[in-house]
């Protein structure tokens, strides 16, 4: 498992319900297949996490796990942020706080710490956040590697 893991949390879509024969689904289709006009909204509201992804990649080493996140897979995010956090040490107070906030919309979350919610920020700020985010956690780990007596 990875050092460091990053959670890029999508953000949360409209409901696939509406009207017409298939809403959009093309294998339930009976008009031949066509794109229900939520969807193609939906999907150019996904290109700016797209961006922040190929950005957050490409900005940090490649031993940092970088996943994308459905907010509503909440069997594999939440305890996810446990997991991340804990093993950063990080306080049970602390914890439920970001759980609460983990599954906000387009939220970032590094080692189990929500640096960014309720919107998802420009692809290089969403980097600055992330980088800043990690350093503590190299600060405390180097800090505790120490020999003793020093």
């Amino acid at each position: 498992m990875a050092r460091h893991r990053v959670l890029l949390i999508r953000p949360w879509d409209a409901p696939g319900a509406g009207s017409g024969c298939c809403t959009g689904a093309a294998d339930s289709c009976f008009e031949g297949r066509h794109e229900d006009p939520a969807s193609a909204r939906q999907r150019a509201d996904q290109r700016p996490l797209g961006e922040v992804y190929r950005t957050v990649r490409a900005g940090l080493p490649a031993e940092i796990a970088v996943e994308i996140v459905d907010p509503r897979n909440t069997l594999f995010l939440l305890p996810a942020i446990v997991r991340d956090g804990r093993r950063h040490r990080r306080s049970w107070r602390a914890l439920l706080r970001d759980l609460v906030r983990g599954t906000g919309y387009a939220a970032i979350i590094v080692d189990g710490r929500v640096v960014s919610e309720s919107g998802l920020p420009p692809a290089e700020h969403a980097l600055h956040l992330i980088r800043r985010a990690l350093v503590p956690s190299a600060t405390l780990n180097r800090r505790n590697s120490r020999p003793p007596g020093r």
